[in-house]
């Protein structure tokens, strides 16, 4: 969840509809013609970027209540990074998020080359058929093909391993 996981969910709303929007706007100016006014552009990166930011914010929203405190903790990231359970960590906590965490990694196993992928074919046609500018997109699809293709299986081992250690960990409070 990174370092806005801490942040009020309206401020995570907020940045994200800038952010967005600040992109989007800079790239009206590479895919509209040149004639099309400032003014439009504005708006309609105005709209998009709030869209945006409401939309992705609420999803986050979701994503935190499913994957419970535990993920807030600095910690976490860093084990699932490095497959390493924490000698503190609370059993019931740590099972809810690495679950969590195992079910979204399942799922971007096979969808995230399929999106990235049909990404990339498109930017690579655009690029052929038009602007040149669009192979700076396919090249940012193709990073993300690769550090998808990556991350997901050590993430999946690392979860399933910290899974283990907790089923460990929760047999040797019981004896």
């Amino acid at each position: 969840m990174g370092l806005m996981s801490r942040w009020p969910l309206w401020a995570v709303m907020v940045v994200l509809a800038v952010a967005f929007g600040g992109f989007w706007y800079l790239a009206t100016y590479v895919t509209l013609p040149a004639d099309v006014p400032v003014s439009i552009r504005v708006v309609s990166s105005t709209v998009t970027g709030a869209m945006f930011g409401v939309l992705f914010g609420l999803y986050l929203g979701w994503q935190r209540r499913d994957i419970g405190p535990a993920a807030q903790n600095r910690a976490f990231g860093r084990a699932v990074r490095r497959g390493e359970l924490p000698a503190d960590a609370d059993l019931d906590q740590w099972r809810q998020a690495l679950t969590h965490y195992q079910q979204l990694y399942r799922r971007q196993r096979w969808l995230g080359p399929v999106v990235f992928t049909l990404a990339l074919v498109l930017e690579v046609t655009l690029a052929v058929t038009g602007r040149p500018f669009f192979w700076i997109a396919a090249a940012l699809f193709l990073v993300m093909l690769v550090v998808t293709l990556v991350q997901t299986p050590k993430a999946l081992r690392n979860t399933a391993a910290m899974l283990v250690e907790l089923d460990q960990r929760e047999g040797e409070t019981t004896l």
